[in-house]
Parts: C-alpha cells; sequence; structure tokens
C-alpha cells in the first residue's frame, strides 16, 4: 500500500516552536524600542545646527532648544518641523540622530533682499517675496525698499501678492545674485510702467522689462563708468534696450520716494 507524501509546500511552513521563538524576538525588540524612547540614555544633549546660506544659526538653534532632553527616537521631522514653524523663511532640509545625544538638522533660510514700505511702516522680505517680519527702527546695512499701496496688509509668513510689488522683488533677488556689489548701490526699485531702479545718489536707471537683467546691469555699470569720467550732469540712463543705451539730464519720472 502506498503511503502519501506531504506536499512540498508543507515542508517550508514554520513549525510552532519557530513561530514561537519569531514572535518571542519580535516582542522584545518592539520593548527594547519601547525602553529607547523613554530612557534618558538617547536624550538630546546637544544641537547641530547648518543653514544655507550660512550665519542663522542662532535664531535656529533657539526654536529648536525645547528638544533638548527629549529622546532621539520620539524626534521625527515633524517634530522638528513644528518647532520651526516661528521661523517663516526657515525651511528644513534633512536631520540626522548621532546617537547617543547629538541632533543633527539642516535647513535652508530666505535671503532678506528688500524693504517693503507701506507710509511710514517696513517689513523685511525674502527674494521669494515673504514677509519676514515687521521692522521697529532701521536697519544697520540698509536694503532696497519696495514701495506697496496703502490697502496693502502684509503678514509675516504670507507672500507679497501685488503684481508691481512681486515683479520688483523678483528683480532685486536676480540682480543681487548676478551682481551683488550693484545690488547695494539700489536705494528703491518700482515696477509700475517697467523696471526702475533709483541708486542711492538719486541716478534713475530705467530697465524696461525684467529681461536679460544681468546684461542691462553690466550695460548700467558701463553707462554710470562713462558718466562719472565725462562729469555730465545726466540725471538718468535708459538701458531697456542694452544695445542703444540713452542717457539724460532732465529727470522726468513717475517714480517717487
Amino acid at each position: 500500500m502506498r503511503t502519501a507524501t506531504p506536499a512540498p509546500a508543507l515542508n517550508v511552513l514554520p513549525s510552532g516552536r519557530s513561530l514561537a521563538i519569531g514572535f518571542a524576538l519580535l516582542a522584545a525588540a518592539f520593548a527594547l524600542y519601547l525602553g529607547a524612547r523613554e530612557t534618558t540614555v538617547f536624550s538630546v544633549r546637544s544641537i547641530d545646527v547648518g543653514t544655507e546660506p550660512a550665519g542663522h544659526v542662532r535664531p535656529v538653534r533657539a526654536a529648536l532648544a525645547p528638544l533638548e532632553g527629549t529622546s532621539l527616537m520620539k524626534i521625527d521631522e515633524a517634530a522638528i518641523a513644528a518647532r520651526l514653524e516661528s521661523l517663516p523663511y526657515v525651511h528644513l532640509v534633512g536631520y540626522d540622530r548621532a546617537f547617543p545625544s547629538e541632533l543633527r538638522v539642516r535647513v535652508t533660510v530666505e535671503r532678506p533682499v528688500a524693504v517693503v514700505r507701506r507710509a511710514d511702516e517696513n517689513w523685511l522680505a525674502s527674494e521669494e517675496g515673504r514677509v519676514l517680519r515687521k521692522l521697529e527702527r532701521r536697519l544697520r546695512r540698509p536694503l532696497p525698499v519696495v514701495w506697496i499701496p496703502g490697502s496693502v496688509q502684509p503678514e509675516t509668513g504670507a507672500i507679497i501678492r501685488t503684481p508691481s510689488a512681486a515683479h520688483a522683488i523678483a528683480a532685486l533677488a536676480a540682480i543681487g545674485k548676478s551682481d551683488p556689489k550693484f545690488a547695494r548701490r539700489i536705494w528703491y526699485v518700482s515696477d509700475e510702467d517697467g523696471l526702475t531702479l533709483v541708486l542711492r545718489d538719486r541716478f534713475e536707471l530705467r530697465l524696461g522689462s525684467a529681461s536679460e537683467l544681468p546684461l542691462k546691469i553690466a550695460v548700467a555699470r558701463r553707462v554710470l563708468e562713462s558718466v562719472r569720467l565725462s562729469e555730465t550732469d545726466a540725471a538718468y540712463a535708459d538701458v531697456a534696450v542694452p544695445d542703444r543705451p540713452v542717457v539724460g539730464t532732465t529727470l522726468n519720472s513717475q517714480v517717487e520716494p
């Protein structure tokens, strides 16, 4: 009489003893994880902050300071992001738990490029057009001014949507990246009837559209140097057409400080 042979699939099924061992190991690992979350061995004792651009470590570290003493096992992206909510211009790039007790955080920081002004009120704005904070006093290192209508109420953390102001801020950001030294010469900027820059010496540059900004600024530099060397009484230069710049001595501008 032929005996039945077990099916091949039955040969690979774990035995009751193997299952018991597996579940015991899983339970032990879970218990160790819970213990690690509660133990002070892995508590945060130092926070290493890296910012891009550099130089913004202090406010970020202050915002993350409440995490000290918390177990590294309890810290995740959501916990860090919640602490950074008070800094709307800071964006989390990554973090690392450096056991046993160090938290490493890397962030990007929006650069301020302009002062948004409404009457006698001023706000600091980033290159993305975000309102960073209200200014209660003048900046030690002045930034170009962008005017906004009296009907606009800037809110910290919000993006400025007024078209003329938004375009002016975007142009300042582009100029700052292509020629940061020249950007420091700008007093205020308008985009009401074409992009216009007024320099700190009150010389006016009319750029027309925001296209080809690096080229237009390079041409403006040469024009300004020529005006200085010739000692003319020029009041403005129009570089809207870069290969045909125009210099004028009568300032007939609609831009008002």
